[in-house]
């Protein structure tokens, strides 16, 4: 039989994934794999997920959110792993799933695995660390964390826009760097958000234009303003009519430089990031997950 990884976070979501363990186990078997569980609520101990996985493994399955797979694929390429990834998405916001049309359906889920349909897809690397769907800067970056679990489980979503409005009064901007090519920005700014996809934090049409295998990162930076314009612009954000904002830069590069004065807090797929200076970069096609057909 071919061997599958499957590591799962008991605490996603609603936390009732684990609950479908047993129905996972029979139908891979079936289909014609040993799968084999790991389970994992901390995020610092996946590593020991992968202490057999030179043993002949066909591929990694996980479930969990969007920081569960980041902190997957950190793991794997610091291993230099290619191993396709199979995604069960039960996180609250799920966006790099989102972006590829993976449901959060468990049946569904595996019946994508056992099609066997492959895609090679981008992932962003800022400093020494790797970045699925997002990296940002500013507001609304701790979002993720300091939202309570109970919280984002009753509201899902929108939990995260509650706290992120509870935050915009107290928020202090920054004043930040960006280099692109041969193209200098440098401004105050509330909001930094560097895309592989075209979602981040529930926000499903934050890029529009984004390509998830392209070898382009969408940047979105959103400049210091007042109360009444950051509110509307967080309405058009909702709608996806942002871009072209006078109050935001919108551009597309495959490397970028970061500076910050102040000591404004970075975060990668819902997870803390790396402290600045910030050298970006795209990985072209780094990755390969079972998408639907």
């Amino acid at each position: 039989m071919k061997k599958l990884k499957f590591i799962y976070n008991p605490s996603s979501g609603d936390g009732i994934f684990k609950n479908r363990l047993d129905y996972l186990i029979e139908r891979f078997q079936k289909a014609g794999y040993m799968m084999v569980p790991f389970r994992s609520s901390d995020i610092n101990a996946l590593g020991k997920a992968f202490f057999d996985i030179h043993d002949d493994y066909e591929a990694v399955c996980v479930s969990g959110g969007d920081g569960t797979l980041s902190s997957v694929i950190n793991i794997m390429a610091s291993e230099r792993l290619n191993l396709p990834i199979g995604i069960f998405p039960s996180g609250t916001a799920n966006d790099f799933a989102f972006h590829l049309n993976i449901p959060r359906d468990i049946e569904a889920c595996c019946e994508i695995i056992e099609r066997g349909r492959l895609k090679r897809v981008d992932i962003g690397r800022v400093n020494n660390k790797y970045f699925l769907n997002v990296c940002s800067a500013g507001l609304l970056t701790d979002v993720a964390y300091k939202t309570e679990t109970n919280m984002k489980n009753a509201l899902g979503k929108l939990a995260y826009y509650m706290k992120g409005i509870e935050e915009i009064p107290r928020f202090t901007p920054f004043k930040m760097r960006l280099q692109y090519g041969s193209n200098v920005i440098e401004d105050n700014f509330l909001l930094l958000l560097i895309l592989n996809g075209s979602s981040a934090g529930g926000f499903s049409r934050l890029a529009p234009n984004a390509e998830i295998d392209d070898g382009l990162l969408d940047v979105i930076a959103i400049k210091n303003t007042n109360i009444t314009n950051i509110l509307a612009l967080f309405l058009k954000i909702l709608r996806g009519e942002h871009i072209g904002d006078p109050n935001l830069y919108n551009f597309q590069a495959d490397k970028l430089k970061i500076a910050c004065e102040s000591g404004c807090e970075t975060d990668i797929d819902g997870e803390r990031g790396p402290n600045f200076p910030l050298d970006i970069a795209v990985k072209k096609h780094f990755l390969k997950v079972f998408i639907p057909s």
